[in-house]
């Protein structure tokens, strides 16, 4: 179909043509098992010249199916056109490769089975072509370093055989050595989950992500690392392996195709290859899906979408270089769908002839792919002596857990230096020099009045006339690190102007739109909005992170937006280091603090937060000060062990004109206080609280006249909790102790901070609340004042005796 001229074509050929373009995918014969026939469209029956039907035919309805109508962009469709029409068979020695790949495949399948019939691996067999799928991409795709987002299904084979992963390492985990000392105090994982970063015997890196069982939510977290290594200058493939209930299933994977082609989440393309057991489990594509298919989710970004026949070979090493070569080309995501079946259940232990009789039937009758291809293509049995050779000494060492890392974020001691203080302060010129440079205005803009007289207020500031706020002081503080030479990489939700019009790190002019980046001249800066999406986000911010050499901040719009990425917090913010040994200096920043908004915008869900910290695994902060707040951004950097930070920041404190800070509290020899104390002795009661809450304590005790008979004590940290700290200040009080939050009874601090004030305090503290409740907070501006006066009276009241 070399010759065939488009422009020369009749409007009978033309149409022919277009049609197979469009419909022809499906038409392909990608069902091995022929449970399912083929559609064929009646557009594809349209009149033509033998010879042009003949090669339509053979160009799509083969092992491959190119589904491409939906690619609007008429250079890139012709492109994917002009590919599925004059791709030649492989050679005979890509064949014997081939060949071998999925050889070897079936032979580690079946040598776990045989030595561990009943350990977990969540096998490959059946799909022994995805193995060499992998392997024709990573070969296709020439480039010194990959890494890849997996799987459960088929693990063990892809890390042993494609990604670099020693097979003796292997045997000893599936026979139960663990990969981390038990001294070391990490909890690890289960083998299927562990992640591996090695050298294949091509010289290939590859970086395989860890992942949890919360399916596909690693394909975020490997792009955002991917993103990370090509800002260091690295060429990398992103590779994101999913199973076919899960791409067509879990929304996180639609968010990642959504980031795709964003300026700050961009990675050059990602290849990802599904896996079509035909099956999720139990449940049947009819069950599993509205969709056609299980890739039909990659249509959302018109991203084409590749189908193969999992026992076609020949079709997937087209698959293969046509998905490379258009990653090549456009620098854009491509999907591959493999279509197989699994020999075994869902996993070893499983029976999957109870719900899928028919299915199974067939699949037992299928003589292993390895001999069916050898037959097709003429080609001799594949040796496979020496890896049977590497297979038996892999299960003939006894099995050993490696020597212990260098993890220094899980000892013992990891907490008390992170409680450590750290001077954080700057000389006032600095200040001022960086203050004065934030607050310009560039030449030529006009500002809208609004903006204008913001920036005017913050010249203000930078001469030492005004406070600082709460905005600049996080600009004092961004600008001061870039400053020193530390990258700065700040996204979220509305984040540049700010959900609460406060920040404005991006100005425009009025007439023109013409913008300028704030912190385009204090270093390397990125500075951008994310999308309304926070799973996949989140997830890709947290995999960045872990190869960020400065200080990568999310911001959610509001925060119960943790609410939809809560498992990329659990399971890779909380968790990423105690299981996998994976640092981060993310910094997260939730808004947070009643206000009257109503039963979602007032929460950033600080019990929920609370209930994930432990042994200095990620740092709890609730500033209630711009100056502290600027000091824990910094302090961020300054830490020897990474840790990701979640600050409770406020909205209300933004505007309110008690809550600022002077010169003297940014200079040297400040730092970020866990703690902020006023004296206690004579005091008859001492509140304990935490954020926003402060303040409305502090101006209702002035107004009552009782500074001398109330004092406050303000944790500004409460993960690593800061006991040494509050002892302190508490030594010599002799009055009541007293907690008090906003959050109902049932949510907050208070639950977790409990004992450890008692502790601290060598007593127990009572609890004052607004009432514990199925929502956060009322619907009602009404109701939240009516609340707010009911929780500040109960917190002064010193008459009524308890």
């Amino acid at each position: 179909m070399r010759d065939g001229s488009p422009a020369a074509e009749t409007a009978e050929t033309a149409r022919l043509r277009e049609a197979w373009r469009r419909h022809g995918w499906r038409a392909a014969r990608l069902d091995p098992l022929g449970l399912r026939a083929p559609e064929r469209p009646a557009a594809l029956d349209l009149p033509g010249p033998d010879d042009l039907r003949a090669a339509l035919e053979a160009a799509y309805a083969g092992g491959l199916g190119w589904e491409i109508g939906h690619v609007q962009d008429a250079a890139r469709f012709a492109w994917l056109a002009e590919a599925a029409e004059t791709a030649d068979p492989p050679p005979r020695d890509a064949r014997r490769e081939a060949l071998q790949r999925i050889a070897e495949a079936e032979r580690v399948e079946a040598d776990i089975k045989r030595r561990l019939p009943t350990t977990k691996t969540f096998g490959l067999s059946g799909a022994e072509g995805f193995v060499l799928l992998m392997e024709a991409v990573i070969r296709g795709a020439r480039v010194p370093r990959v890494v890849c987002g997996g799987m459960h299904r088929g693990r063990i084979t892809q890390l042993g055989l494609v990604l670099g992963k020693p097979l003796a390492r292997l045997a000893a985990e599936l026979r139960g050595a663990p990969d981390l000392p038990h001294g070391l105090g990490a909890a690890s994982d289960v083998p299927y989950h562990l992640g591996h970063d090695g050298v294949r015997d091509d010289g290939v890196e590859v970086w395989t992500a860890p992942h949890p069982s919360h399916l596909s939510i690693v394909a975020p977290v490997a792009l955002g690392r991917a993103r990370g290594e090509r800002a260091a200058g690295a060429e990398v493939l992103p590779l994101a392996l999913h199973t076919d209930a899960a791409f067509a299933g879990q929304g996180v994977n639609m968010e990642t195709l959504q980031l795709a082609r964003l300026p700050g989440y961009e990675v050059g393309g990602t290849v990802h290859l599904v896996l079509d057991n035909q099956v999720g489990f139990t449940t049947d594509g009819a069950e599993a899906r509205s969709a056609r298919t299980a890739a039909d989710v990659a249509k959302l970004t018109e991203t084409p979408i590749l189908h193969v026949n999992g026992d076609d070979p020949d079709a997937i090493l087209r698959a293969a270089a046509a998905a490379v070569a258009w990653r090549a080309r456009f620098g854009e995501d491509v999907v591959v769908r493999l279509v197989a079946y699994r020999r075994r259940g869902h996993n070893e232990m499983d029976e999957a002839r109870f719900t899928q009789p028919r299915m199974y039937a067939a699949i037992d009758a299928l003589p292993p792919l390895s001999e069916r291809y050898a037959e097709a293509a003429g080609l001799p049995a594949p040796d496979l002596s020496a890896l049977q050779a590497r297979l038996d000494d892999a299960f003939a060492a006894p099995p050993a857990t490696p020597n212990a890392p260098e993890a220094p974020g899980l000892a013992p001691e990891a907490g008390a230096r992170l409680l450590a203080w750290r001077e954080t302060g700057m000389e006032i010129a600095r200040l001022q020099r960086l203050a004065r440079a934030l607050a310009r205005i560039p030449d030529g803009f006009t500002l809208h009045p609004k903006v204008r007289a913001l920036l005017d207020k913050r010249r203000r500031m930078a001469r030492g006339e005004a406070p600082v706020d709460w905005a600049f002081a996080e600009a004092l503080a961004f600008a001061s690190l870039l400053d020193e030479g530390v990258p700065l990489r700040f996204s979220g939700q509305d984040a540049v102007r700010g959900a609460f019009a406060q920040r404005h790190l991006r100005l425009a002019d009025q007439p023109s739109g013409a913008v300028h980046d704030v912190l385009a001249g204090f270093g390397a800066a990125e500075v951008f909005n994310s999308p309304l999406i926070e799973n996949a986000t989140l997830g890709f911010e947290y995999g960045l992170s872990t190869v960020h050499p400065g200080l990568p901040v999310w911001e959610a719009q509001f925060g119960d937006f943790l609410n939809v990425c809560q498992p990329i917090f659990d399971q890779y913010v909380t968790g990423g280091e105690d299981r996998w040994l994976l640092t981060s200096r993310l910094t997260m920043l939730l808004p947070h603090g009643w206000d009257g908004g109503g039963p979602d915008h007032s929460t950033g869900h600080v019990e929920r937060v609370l209930a994930r910290c432990a042994r200095a695994n990620v740092i709890a902060a609730n500033p209630s000060t711009p100056a502290n707040y600027f000091h824990l951004l910094r302090r961020q950097m300054a830490l020897p062990d990474p840790k990701p930070l979640v600050a409770f920041t406020p909205k209300l404190l933004l505007r309110l004109g008690d809550c600022a800070s002077t010169a003297a509290d940014f200079a040297p020899g400040t730092g970020f206080r866990t703690v902020l104390d006023e004296p206690v002795q004579g005091a008859e009661r001492v509140i304990l609280c935490s954020g926003k809450v402060y303040w409305a304590l502090a101006k209702a005790r002035a107004a009552r006249g009782l500074a001398g008979r109330v004092a406050l004590i303000r944790l500004e940290q409460l993960h690593p909790f800061p006991a040494e700290a509050l002892a302190m200040a508490l030594q010599g009080a002799a009055g009541e102790l007293v907690f008090v939050q906003e959050e109902p009874e049932n949510l907050g601090p208070f639950a977790w901070l409990d004992r450890r004030i008692e502790r601290a305090a060598g007593r127990p503290a009572r609890l004052v609340s607004r009432p514990a409740a199925a929502s956060p907070a009322v619907g009602w501006h009404a109701w939240h004042d009516a609340e707010e006066k009911a929780l500040i009276d109960e917190a002064l009241d010193m008459e009524t005796p308890r």
